[in-house]
C-alpha cells in the first residue's frame, strides 16, 4: 500500500512544480537546484514498497532508510520555509524610509543564496542514497497512488451499539450485571468486581456494555468511567471523578483540595465506578478506596490484565475473559466486513483460514477486519490470508494481525495513524483538533471540490471504520474516539527513533527528534531546545511546564504544531515570532495574560486556540496581519475588544468567540470572510445594527451559534429600546441556505428573527439541528414543522411560552394536499419551560382538509424535563408510528401518559400528580421514579420490565398487572416504600431446558415491604416461597425447580 515516504514524495513534487513554474520569486541558482531536487525525488518512485518493513529486517537496509526519511524532512523543511518568504514577496509593500529597499534587495539576494547552499547539500545526500539504492536492490516497477474517497456522513447511519458477538458475551453481560444489581453486599461499603485477561480479549468492550446496560444506569445515581493509563497523575483521575459525578473542579490543582470535593460530590448517593485497564492496584487502595466509601451503595468494575491486582483489590466476583471460539470470530469478522452474515457466504471459507490466525483476539478480527472491509473479490480476501503478516524484530504481541491492519494503510493515513499513537494512553482523539493537527504537519491531500479539513475529517473516520480508533460509544457521530493500547505500542514501535511520548519512567530525549509529547506527570522538562529538528511539541494539562526559555524559540526553526494546553505557562516572549513554519498554536486553559506582538510575525499560521484563558483581557493588533488563519478560538477568554480587522483574514474556516466590540470588530467585517462554515458570535447585546445583511457572502456557512451573555434569564434587564435594537442586529445576521446546525442561545427579543419564522424551510433547506436555548421573551416558536431536512429540535428555557403547537406547523399546511409535519425529525427535546401549560399538534382540523398527513415519521426519541404547569401531552401524539423513548421529568401538572402504541421504553420522574398511564401496548420497559400519586396502570400487556423507585401508591398496580404476565420486576428500594404487588415468576431453565418450550412459574407472592427494606423483603420471599413448596407437597430439597427461591429473577426481585 506504499510506505510514509511515499506520502511526502507526492506532496513534494507537487510543491515544486509549483515553484518552478513561478518565475517571479526566485534567482536562476535557486530555480536550478529546485530542478535538479524534484528530480532526485522522483527516483524515490521506484523504491520497492516493502523497503519500510525491509529496514526492520536488515540493518544495511534500515540506515538507508533513516536517511532517506531524515533527508526526506529536510526537503520538507526548504520548501516551506522557500514558500513563507514567497509569499512575503508577493505581499504588499508597507511605508518605508529611502534606504529600506537597499536593505531589502540585500536580504533576498542573502536568502536565496542560504536556499541555494541548502538544496545542493540535500542534491549530494540524496546521490549518495541513489548509489545504496541500487546496492540492496530496492526496486519497483508499478506503483499507484491510493485516494481517499470523502463519504458523505450525513447518509449514513449513525453508531450502532457495540458489537456484541457470541453467546459467551451475552451470557457474561447478563450474569455480571444480575450479579451487581442485586448483590446482597453490606451497602455501607464499596464492592469491587472484576474482568481479567490478556490485551485485545475483549475486556472493556464487556466493560462498556455492562455500563451501559439500563438496569445499571437505573439502579446507581452516579456513573463514572475512568480509564487508568500506566502513567495516570492522581489529580487528573480526581478531576475526571468529579466532573462525571456531576461536580466542578475547574480552579482546583492538588490532591488535598479535589479529595474532599470528591467525597462531598458523591456523599450519600449510589454509585457505579468502572476503573478500566488497571496496571497497579494503588489507584484503588491509595487514592479512590476512601472517598468510594462514602457513596451510600459503591459498586466499582475493574479491568484488569493481571488477576493479582484484582486479588489486592479484594474483588468479590473476578469474570475471566477467554479467547473468542472460531465460530464466534467468524461472525464477528463478517459483519464488520462486509455488513450482514447471510450475504457473506462465498467468503466465509477463506474468513474462517484468516479468523484462526488472529488466535482468537477479538481486536485482531477486529483490525483485520477493516482491512478486508476495503477488499471485495474473494480473490483479495485470499491474498491477505497468504501475505506476510509479521516482519523480524517486531515484538510477537504487536505482530500478526495488527501490523498487517498498520501495513495495508494508504500512506496517508499511516502518518495520520502513527501521529495518533503518540498521544498519551487513553487520550480522547476529538476529530475537528486531530483534523487541524494533521493539516497542519502536512499529511493531508488535497481533494477537488472539498476544503482540506473535510479531507482531514475523512481521515479520521477512515481510521474508524479499520478499526484503529475506537469511538466512544456516547457520541452518535463519532466524534471522539480512542486508541487501543496495544495499536498505540505498535505504532510507537514504528517510529521510536524520531517520535517519543515522554513519561515520568521514560524521560530521556533522542538526537534528532521530530516529534515530542510530554505526559502530564514528567515533574522535570528536558532540554527541548537542543532538539534542533523538532516538528511538533505537545505538552498536555502539566502544571509543571511554568515557563518557556527563550532559547527554545531561537533553536526550534522547524517546529509545525505546539500544544501547551493546560499547562501552568503565563508569558508567551516575543521571540516567538521567529517560529515562521508554525501553523498550529494550543494555548487553551493556560494562564496567559496576553499575546506579545510578534505573534503577526507567525505568517505560516492557521490555527489558534485561546479558548479558556481567563486571564487574557486584549489581543494584539497584529493578530490580523495573520493572513493564512483558518481557525480562531476566543471564548471563555476575558476579552472585552477584538481588534479591526477580521475582515482580511480570507481563509478563516472556524471563528468561535468573536463579538462586535464598537471602536474595533465590527459585524459588518463578517461580510467578506466567503470561507467560513462555522461561526460563533457571542455578547451581541453589545452589537450596533449595520446596514447590510452581514452574512450574505458566507455560501458556505454549516454552522451559526447566535448568543447574548447578559440578560438570557432576566428579561426584565433591558430596557425595551435596547431589546428593539438587539432584535435588529439579529435581523440582519440571515445565514445562507448550506446552514446545517443554528443555536439561538440568551436572545432577549420578544420574537425570532424573521428569517426563522418566515419560510424557514426555502431560506434553510438544510438544516439538520435547531437549538433555542434561554429565548425567555419569545412567545411563540418558530415554524420548525415544515422544514424539510430537521433532525434535531431542541426548546430550552422558553419561559414566556403558554401553549405550543399550531405555530409550528407553518403557514399554507390547510390547502397543502399531502402534508408531512416534522418528516425527519428524529429527536425532540422540551426542556425547563416554566410557564408551558398546553401542548397540542393540532392535527385534527387538518385532517378533513388534507388527502393525507403524516406526523413526525421518524421520530424516535421524546425528552420532557422540568414543564411543571404543562397538563397533558398531545392528543395526536398516538399518530406518531415511530416514536419508541420518551422521558418525562419534572412535569407536576400531567396526570397521565396513555394511549402510546408505538412506544417501548418509557420513564416518568419526580412527576408530583401523575396517577394513570394505560394503552401502552408495545412498552417492554417502564421506569417510574418519585410518582407519589401514580397508582393505575392500564393495558401495559407487553411489559417486561419494571422499576419503582419511591412511588407510594404503587400498590395499586397489582390490580393493572396480568397473572400470566412474564415480569421480571427490579424493586428498588428507598425510604418510606410500602407497596404490595403480584409477581410472576420465571424458572431459570438449564442449557437441556432451554432448547424446550420455556417453563414459567406462576406464583402469587404478596410482598409487603417496610423499613428496615432489605431484611424485611427477604423473609417475605422465603417464607411465601416455603409456603409455596408446601402447598404443593414438594419435598424435592434445596435445588428443587417449583421451588421459586431458586429463580434468579425472584433473587434478582428481592435484592
Amino acid at each position: 500500500m506504499g510506505t510514509v515516504l511515499d506520502a511526502l514524495a507526492w506532496k513534494f513534487l507537487e510543491k515544486l512544480g509549483q515553484l518552478i513554474e513561478d518565475e517571479v520569486i526566485m534567482t536562476l541558482s535557486v530555480k536550478r537546484g529546485i530542478e535538479s531536487l524534484k528530480k532526485n525525488l522522483e527516483f524515490f518512485n521506484a523504491v520497492h514498497e516493502d523497503a519500510e518493513a525491509l529496514a526492520m529486517e536488515d540493518p544495511g537496509i534500515d540506515s538507508w532508510w533513516k536517511n532517506m526519511r531524515d533527508v526526506m524532512f529536510d526537503v520538507d523543511d526548504i520548501v516551506d520555509l522557500f514558500m513563507v518568504h514567497s509569499q512575503k514577496l508577493l505581499l504588499p509593500p508597507r511605508p518605508v524610509c529611502c534606504n529600506q529597499p537597499l536593505f531589502s534587495s540585500f536580504a533576498k539576494f542573502s536568502f536565496d543564496h542560504m536556499i541555494a547552499k541548502r538544496i545542493d547539500n540535500i542534491n549530494e545526500k540524496f546521490e549518495e542514497i541513489k548509489m545504496n539504492k541500487e546496492m540492496f536492490g530496492l526496486e519497483r516497477t508499478n506503483r499507484q497512488q491510493i485516494q481517499i474517497t470523502i463519504v458523505d456522513r450525513s447518509q449514513t447511519s449513525p453508531v450502532d451499539e457495540l458489537e456484541v458477538v457470541g453467546e459467551d458475551i451475552r451470557r457474561a453481560i447478563d450474569d455480571m450485571v444480575k450479579m451487581i444489581v442485586s448483590s446482597n453486599y453490606n451497602e455501607s461499603r464499596s464492592t469491587v468486581f472484576g474482568i481479567q485477561g490478556m490485551g485485545g480479549i475483549g475486556k472493556t468492550t464487556l466493560a462498556q456494555k455492562i455500563y451501559n446496560e439500563q438496569r445499571i444506569r437505573e439502579k446507581f445515581q452516579v456513573h463514572i468511567w475512568l480509564c487508568i493509563s500506566q502513567n495516570y497523575t492522581e489529580t487528573s483521575l480526581l478531576k475526571q471523578a468529579i466532573r462525571m459525578a456531576g461536580g466542578i473542579c475547574d480552579q482546583l490543582e492538588t490532591k488535598t483540595e479535589l479529595l474532599p470535593l470528591l467525597v462531598d460530590t458523591i456523599r450519600g448517593k449510589s454509585v457505579f465506578l468502572v476503573l478500566d485497564d488497571v496496571w497497579k492496584s494503588d489507584v484503588w487502595i491509595d487514592l479512590l478506596r476512601l472517598p468510594f466509601l462514602r457513596g451510600l451503595n459503591s459498586h466499582i468494575l475493574v479491568t484488569s490484565r493481571n488477576l493479582d491486582v484484582l486479588v489486592e483489590m479484594h474483588a468479590t466476583y473476578t469474570h475471566k475473559v477467554n479467547k473468542m471460539n472460531d465460530c464466534d470470530g467468524l461472525e464477528l469478522l463478517m459483519k464488520m466486513s462486509l455488513g450482514p452474515y447471510e450475504q457473506s457466504r462465498e467468503f466465509s471459507g477463506v474468513g474462517y483460514q484468516i479468523v484462526k490466525k488472529c488466535d482468537g483476539l477479538p481486536l485482531a478480527i477486529k483490525v483485520v477486519a477493516g482491512v478486508l472491509s476495503t477488499k471485495r473479490t474473494r480473490a483479495e480476501w485470499e491474498s491477505i490470508r497468504d501475505s506476510k503478516w509479521s516482519i523480524h524484530g517486531l515484538p510477537r504481541e504487536l505482530g500478526g494481525p495488527l501490523y498487517l491492519s498498520y501495513s495495508n494503510l494508504p500512506p496517508e493515513l499511516k502518518q495520520c495513524f502513527l501521529w495518533c499513537a503518540l498521544l498519551p494512553s487513553n487520550f480522547v482523539i476529538r476529530r475537528d483538533a486531530v483534523a487541524y493537527w494533521w493539516v497542519a504537519e502536512g499529511f493531508v491531500t488535497e481533494v477537488h471540490g472539498y476544503s482540506i479539513h473535510e479531507v482531514a475529517e475523512e481521515y479520521y473516520h477512515e481510521l474508524i471504520r479499520r478499526n484503529l480508533l475506537q469511538p466512544r460509544p456516547e457520541f452518535v457521530d463519532k466524534g471522539e474516539s480512542t486508541m487501543h493500547d496495544l495499536l498505540r505500542s505498535l505504532g510507537q514501535f514504528l517510529t521510536k527513533d524520531h517520535s517519543i511520548f515522554m513519561n515520568m519512567e521514560y524521560s530521556k530525549a533522542l538526537p534528532n527528534l521530530r516529534h515530542l509529547c510530554i505526559s502530564n506527570d514528567v515533574e522535570e522538562i528536558p532540554a527541548i531546545e537542543k532538539q534542533k529538528c523538532l516538528r511538533s511539541l505537545l505538552v498536555f494539562d502539566n502544571k509543571n511546564f511554568m515557563k518557556i526559555n527563550k532559547d527554545i524559540f531561537r533553536e526550534l526553526k522547524h517546529i509545525r504544531v505546539l500544544v501547551l494546553s493546560g499547562t501552568s505557562i503565563q508569558i508567551i516572549p516575543e521571540s516567538v515570532g521567529n517560529f515562521l513554519l508554525l501553523r498550529l498554536l494550543d494555548l487553551s486553559y493556560t494562564k496567559i495574560q496576553k499575546l506579545p506582538e510578534s505573534i503577526g510575525k507567525l505568517t505560516s499560521l492557521e490555527y489558534l486556540s485561546l479558548h479558556g484563558c481567563i486571564h487574557l483581557d486584549s489581543l494584539p493588533d497584529s493578530l490580523m496581519r495573520l493572513l493564512n488563519i483558518s481557525f480562531l478560538e476566543l471564548e471563555q477568554t476575558a476579552i472585552d475588544h477584538v481588534p479591526k480587522g477580521v475582515a482580511k483574514l480570507q481563509q478563516l474556516y472556524n471563528l468561535r468567540g468573536v463579538f462586535d466590540s464598537g471602536t474595533g470588530f465590527r459585524l459588518d467585517e463578517l461580510q467578506c470572510l466567503s470561507n467560513i462554515q462555522r461561526l460563533r458570535i457571542v455578547k451581541l447585546e453589545k452589537a450596533a445594527p449595520g446596514g447590510s445583511f452581514v452574512l450574505k457572502n458566507c455560501l458556505h456557512l454549516r454552522e451559526l451559534w447566535l448568543g447574548c451573555t447578559i440578560g438570557g434569564h432576566d428579561k426584565t434587564y433591558y430596557q425595551a429600546n435596547e431589546i428593539e435594537r438587539i432584535q435588529q442586529v439579529y435581523e440582519l445576521l440571515i445565514p445562507s441556505p448550506s446552514l446545517l446546525y443554528i443555536f439561538l442561545v440568551g436572545f432577549p427579543g420578544v420574537r425570532f428573527p424573521d428569517w426563522l419564522c418566515s419560510e424557514p424551510e426555502r431560506k434553510m433547506p438544510n438544516l439538520g439541528h435547531m437549538h433555542l436555548n434561554d429565548c425567555t421573551s419569545c412567545s411563540v416558536l418558530p415554524p420548525a414543522g415544515q422544514m424539510p431536512e430537521l433532525l434535531v429540535f431542541k426548546i430550552k428555557g422558553a419561559d414566556a411560552i403558554v401553549n405550543m403547537g399550531a405555530e409550528l406547523l407553518g403557514k399554507g399546511v390547510n390547502s397543502a394536499k399531502h402534508i408531512t409535519i416534522f418528516p425527519k425529525l428524529e429527536l425532540l427535546l422540551i426542556t425547563n419551560m416554566s410557564n408551558l401549560e398546553s401542548w397540542s399538534l393540532n392535527t385534527w382540523n387538518l385532517c378533513g382538509k388534507s388527502e393525507q398527513l403524516v406526523l413526525m415519521p421518524c421520530l424516535k426519541r421524546l425528552f420532557l424535563n422540568d414543564c411543571p404547569k404543562l397538563r397533558a401531552l398531545p392528543e395526536d401524539l398516538h399518530r406518531i408510528a415511530n416514536l419508541r423513548r420518551i422521558h418525562i421529568e419534572g412535569a407536576h401538572t400531567l396526570q397521565e401518559v396513555d394511549n402510546l402504541p408505538s412506544v417501548l421504553w418509557l420513564k416518568v420522574k419526580n412527576n408530583r400528580c401523575l396517577r394513570r398511564i394505560s394503552n401502552l401496548c408495545n412498552l417492554k420497559d417502564l421506569l417510574a421514579q418519585d410518582c407519589p400519586a401514580l397508582y393505575q396502570a392500564e393495558n401495559l400487556i407487553s411489559l417486561k420490565r419494571l422499576y419503582m423507585v419511591d412511588c407510594h401508591n404503587a400498590k395499586q398496580f397489582r390490580m393493572s398487572l396480568l397473572e400470566d404476565q412474564q415480569l421480571a420486576v427490579h424493586l428498588v428500594q428507598m425510604a418510606g416504600i410500602s407497596f404490595q404487588m403480584n409477581l410472576s415468576i420465571i424458572r431459570q431453565c438449564s442449557k437441556k431446558e432451554k432448547a424446550q418450550k420455556d417453563v414459567v412459574l406462576r406464583r402469587k407472592l404478596r410482598l409487603r415491604i417496610r423499613l428496615p427494606v432489605r431484611q424485611r423483603l427477604r423473609r417475605a420471599g422465603a417464607a411465601a416461597a416455603a409456603g409455596a413448596g408446601a402447598e404443593n407437597g414438594c419435598k424435592c430439597g434445596d435445588n428443587c425447580t417449583c421451588n421459586p427461591c431458586n429463580c434468579g429473577k425472584l433473587k434478582q426481585a428481592t435484592s
